[in-house]
């Protein structure tokens, strides 16, 4: 399930997704990042890894019959910025447990 909120005076949207009872939800919940807000420090938002997005997406993409153009330049996007900081072993792996190896493998060849 998942969600989102809108703060309507600066129109700053919030994706929210509710973790299913899984590893791989287990495993982005545990490498989540908490930033700051305003930089007032106790206020602050978790945000997933790179890696985690990339996988999700992936996922979402293969749900929906790999056709949300949206989705894949999503994907290729965050792999073109994050380049030589992603951690290709946790792709893999997430990959292979998501059942996504042969998209992740064809957005590698695109993105780096």
């Amino acid at each position: 399930m998942s969600f989102n909120i809108i703060h309507l005076e600066t129109l700053f949207k919030v994706d929210i997704f509710v973790a299913k009872d899984r590893d791989f939800d287990r495993y982005q919940i545990e490498r989540r990042t908490a930033y700051s807000l305003s930089g007032n420090t106790q206020q602050s938002v978790y945000v997933a890894s790179a890696e985690d997005t990339i996988l999700a997406k992936l996922e979402w993409y293969r749900m929906g019959g790999e056709v949300s153009d949206r989705q894949w330049r999503d994907i290729l996007g965050i792999m073109k910025v994050q380049a030589n900081k992603l951690d290709m072993d946790y792709l893999s792996k997430g990959s292979q447990t998501l059942q996504i190896e042969d998209l992740l493998d064809k957005a590698i060849k695109e993105a780096l």
